[in-house]
């Protein structure tokens, strides 16, 4: 049997081309994608993991990142996007990132600054929706701008022909009709632009692209995002064999470059469309095996539902029971009320087990090399969450957000419409209604005569009733994950197992947020599209509380992994930390009330220091309670990059540093001691908190630069730091990726990294091993003193009263707002700053990396990617209750990055994420608060590295009353 489909009037026009796969010749044809000719010469087999697996093409549509293969040298391209070339050389593995493998940049050299555009109305996917929105503002008189990421018009529905393939006529109503609207929008003069990544939006008029490999800022006044969606995941053991892949993909392989997805194909999921892929594959001289539907047949109770169908959409209707007559007339299998139970095969998929949902016939078993999964889809909300639409948590399935809107589109902010499949799901009739509404209203905002709308109205109704009729008709059982085996994957990216997962939720860290941090799940590149929902379900499941909005993972940039070469843009520097009025961002995690509650000391705050003082305050035998407003481990430490620090930070000496930079000199001691303290952490809780001290270096690109390391290394040798300077080729010695074009660099070698994922949990659990309680959802609302000297505080929570004998303020960034409930002012502020990770990347650098003269803090994580942060100022959004990362700011950290290690331009970023830092005076502020005793404060500006040895020192004071080193320095009296 051919790998390419036949149909009476489609021929191939594409010009014949051999490219190389791993040294292999393919052929393949002048328009398709990399993934189609692999298809077509039946191979399967495309990323490697880093576990060593295999992944193939599974999504179809650039969302999985799945099917990524190295092109010409360039890492992490979609073969499902990628347009095969003539003598191309096409890889399986990312370059080595040496000399004689070097990761090559994957965008045009930057320009200055982001290239800029303004227009009327911008919208966002070439889809039914989008496409109908912009006709219907463009016909209004707007200007028009679209873009789409795909490489032609027509989104996951139309999926028109690729340019390979030419046809005599359209060959079905379907491509008739996306053919039909295309031609209509660019006839009408709206500008439409393929292959174009939107991956932020910073406002609803300000929105990020890549088009043709260049950052590009479009301005609107108004914005319609209409991203479709993409089919839901459906673990279960085999389910990311390559061979596994989605209907949706399939069916772009079959219509668009007519290739058959493989020999024997089984369809399994939810819904007509698979119906629709098996008649296209038969049709076109393919194999269907089985077809498994997991809803139970039709029959006549549901005659209402037929009805409606019949009456609404009898086209559809018409086109379903032809569908079933092919199959017959084929002698495929159309099992109703099943499901795949696994899938079975070594390196990639050779057969596939099904069963009966009710569980009373024996399991099935389908030799197969493909296997199709249609069960229903997610709207991507990613861009309307990061401008801050309003969302409501839909229970369909296994859950999914869903964006709010008015029925013309409209959202909680003025001028954001959100349309289609991205908003919630609805089919493409209900999109290109909602699209013609949406665009008629936004050139209404823009004071555009646009005529009523009242047909589009009409048919929005009957699409609706249609929708209703058909999710009736083919309403499969609710989706419980229980019986999911332990060892099936959940997170594709990741690698990360349900069992894991379990283990986490059973262990009390039972949200998103917290199961990110500890199991790294949702971090992968298709950032949580794949598994956050299926987290959530088990969530639920496993304790009993529905999904709520705040919950899902915050939406932050990139809404995909972009090239980071192309974003890079020089930005001034500003001197020390931008400090910040700190909004309270808890989350609602538990409510669930106390008794009143005693304890002899009391822990205000559960990041890291709060930890660490729990974990020696209950080792020196103390009755400690820590007490978090949110979860533990969720702010400031929560999205701390995990530097160990030694040497000061160039803001911190000379003349950008605070106060002269005497406070923070006078913390040099300290960080020797709180490193070996971390390791001796690490023994004591017997896991891998990825500690690696490989050295800092501090690099220098100018002789002011050189200078300025020279004068810093002399002060810090001064305070027992062992600081030396190099020289350019000695730093190309120990770290030969850096650029050439550094003078030199300060080697500190005690500097390191420590997982701040992994390490602060880590010390909470032991804490808790030892007697420490730890309360999480507990906010503290009102402090009092008891009268009479050591008579200790009442505290009133949100949970309840404690009565305690002593209270430490934790607080980090908050830490005024809890001295204020004493009548105590202390001197801090939050500093929100932004971080930036790649992609996972070949071994790049070891050390920990600095500059003397720009903002940047650049190590690889064990994962493999490269962790950019350095203290580029994040801003907080009031609406959303989140410190959102600056474009300005993303521009300018990108670029220094990129100037000290060149591969950066190599990688993609895959997220951006806002922190918390401290601004103090350069030193922590720890101690008994004279005038009020039994409060005492454990804050720190250097939180991650010190909050071992501040916690120690604290608990030493309420424990002996004394330190083993002078505190002076570090005593709120400094301030007074």
């Amino acid at each position: 049997m051919s790998a390419r489909l036949t149909h009476p009037s489609i021929t191939a026009s594409g010009r014949p081309v051999r490219f190389w796969y791993d040294g292999r010749p393919i052929d393949g044809l002048e328009g398709e994608t990399i993934a189609a000719a692999l298809a077509a010469g039946g191979i399967r087999q495309l990323r490697h993991t880093r576990g060593g697996e295999r992944r193939g093409l599974y999504c179809g549509m650039g969302a999985c990142f799945d099917c990524l293969v190295t092109v010409d040298g360039q890492a992490s391209q979609r073969a499902c996007l990628t347009k095969v070339a003539e003598g191309q050389q096409v890889r399986s593995a990312m370059p080595a990132g040496t000399p004689a493998d070097p990761l090559r940049p994957l965008a045009p050299e930057a320009a200055p600054e982001p290239a800029s555009r303004q227009v009327d109305l911008l919208v966002i996917g070439a889809g039914p929706a989008g496409l109908s929105a912009a006709l219907a503002a463009r016909r209004a008189g707007a200007e028009v701008l679209v873009l789409d990421e795909r490489l032609q018009s027509g989104g996951q529905f139309y999926k028109p022909l690729a340019p390979s393939h030419q046809a005599a006529a359209p060959p079905d109503r379907q491509f008739a009709q996306g053919l039909a609207l295309e031609q209509q929008v660019r006839a009408a003069g709206v500008t439409v632009q393929q292959g174009a990544q939107v991956w932020a939006a910073f406002s609803p008029q300000q929105v990020g692209a890549l088009i043709d490999g260049h950052a590009t800022v479009i301005g609107c006044r108004q914005l319609v995002i209409a991203p479709g969606a993409y089919e839901r995941p459906v673990p279960f053991p085999g389910w990311a064999l390559p061979g596994v892949m989605s209907t949706g993909a399939a069916q772009t392989l079959a219509r668009a470059y007519r290739v058959a997805p493989g020999q024997r194909v089984v369809i399994a999921g939810n819904g007509p469309l698979n119906l629709q892929l098996a008649a296209e594959l038969l049709a076109g001289g393919a194999e269907v095996v089985a077809v498994l539907e997991s809803a139970m047949r039709p029959s006549l109770a549901q005659w209402r539902q037929l009805w409606t169908a019949a009456r609404t959409a009898p086209d559809l209707l018409r086109d379903g029971w032809r569908y079933m007559r092919q199959l017959r007339a084929h002698r495929v299998p159309l099992l109703w009320g099943h499901a795949v139970v696994s899938a079975e095969g070594e390196d990639e998929l050779r057969a596939v087990q099904a069963a009966a949902i009710d569980g009373q016939s024996a399991t099935l078993r389908f030799e197969a090399d493909t296997l199709c999964l249609g069960y229903g889809f997610i709207p991507s909300t990613e861009l309307a969450r990061m401008l801050g639409c309003e969302h409501r948590a839909v229970d369909r399935h296994l859950g999914y957000l869903a964006t709010v809107t008015r029925e013309d589109g409209a959202t909680s902010l003025p001028g954001v419409f959100v349309v289609g499949d991205g908003a919630d799901m609805g089919g493409s009739r209900v999109a290109l209604a909602r699209g013609t509404l949406a665009g008629t209203a936004a050139a209404r905002n823009l004071n555009l005569p646009a005529p009523e709308p009242r047909k589009e109205l009409g048919q929005l109704r009957k699409a609706e009733r249609f929708q209703q009729a058909l999710w009736s008709l083919y309403q499969a059982p609710p989706v419980s994950l229980s019986t999911t085996p332990d060892d099936t994957l959940l997170c594709r990216c990741e690698e990360i197992t349900f069992g894991s997962v379990r283990e986490q939720i059973r262990a009390g860290r039972d949200t998103l947020a917290a199961l990110k941090r500890n199991t790294r799940l949702g971090m992968g590149r298709c950032q949580g599209r794949y598994c956050a929902v299926t987290a959530a379900k088990l969530v639920s499941e496993l304790t009993g509380r529905p999904p709520e909005v705040e919950q899902y993972f915050a939406p932050r940039p990139p809404a995909k992994p972009v090239p980071a070469g192309a974003l890079g843009f020089e930005k001034p520097e500003w001197g020390g930390h931008k400090p910040a009025i700190t909004p309270n961002l808890a989350r609602p995690v538990e409510h669930a009330p106390f008794a009143p509650l005693h304890t002899e000391v009391l822990v205000i705050g559960a990041g890291v220091l709060g930890s660490c003082l729990g974990y020696y305050l209950s080792k020196a035998g103390r009755d400690v309670t820590v007490v978090e407003r949110d979860d533990i481990n969720l702010q400031a430490s929560g999205a701390n990059a995990g530097s160990l620090h030694v040497q000061l930070l160039s803001f911190d000496f000379g003349a950008k540093a605070q106060e002269g930079g005497g406070p923070a000199a006078a913390t040099l001691p300290l960080g020797p001691m709180s490193v070996r303290l971390w390791q001796q952490i690490e023994a004591d809780c017997g896991e891998d908190l990825e500690i690696k001290i490989t050295g800092g270096l501090m690099v220098a690109d100018s002789v002011a630069g050189m200078r300025f390391i020279d004068a810093k290394a002399a002060l810090e040798r001064s305070h027992g730091i062992d600081a030396q300077v190099i020289d350019g080729a000695e730093l190309r010695r120990l770290s030969p990726a850096l650029s050439e074009q550094l003078l030199g660099a300060e080697l500190c070698p005690m500097e390191g990294k420590i997982n701040p994922l992994r390490a602060t949990y880590a010390v909470a659990t032991r804490a808790q091993q030892q007697g420490a309680r730890m309360l999480r959802g507990c906010n503290v609302q009102d402090i009092e003193r008891l009268p009479g000297d050591g008579a200790g505080f009442t505290v009133h929570t949100s949970r309840g009263t404690i009565h305690a004998g002593r209270i430490v303020n934790a607080s980090g960034a908050w830490s005024s707002t809890v001295g204020d409930m004493l009548g105590v002012k202390i001197p801090v502020k939050g500093a929100p700053l932004q971080m930036i990770v790649t992609e996972p990347a070949p071994p790049l650098v070891d050390h920990l990396i600095a500059h003397a003269d720009r903002h940047l803090s650049l190590k690889q994580a064990a994962s493999g990617g490269l962790i950019i942060g350095g203290g580029w100022t994040a801003a907080f959004h009031e609406g959303m209750r989140l410190n959102r990362a600056e474009r300005a700011s993303i521009e300018g950290s990108l670029w220094v990055a990129r100037r000290v290690l060149p591969a950066v331009s190599g990688l993609h970023m895959v997220r951006c994420w806002a922190g918390m830092n401290v601004n103090i005076d350069g030193a922590p502020i720890l101690g008994e608060v004279p005038g009020v005793p039994g409060f005492y404060n454990a804050v720190s500006s250097n939180g991650y590295t010190l909050a071992p040895v501040v916690a120690r020192l604290v608990t030493e004071l309420i424990v002996h009353g004394r330190t083993e080193i002078d505190i002076t320095p570090f005593r709120i009296d400094r301030f007074l």
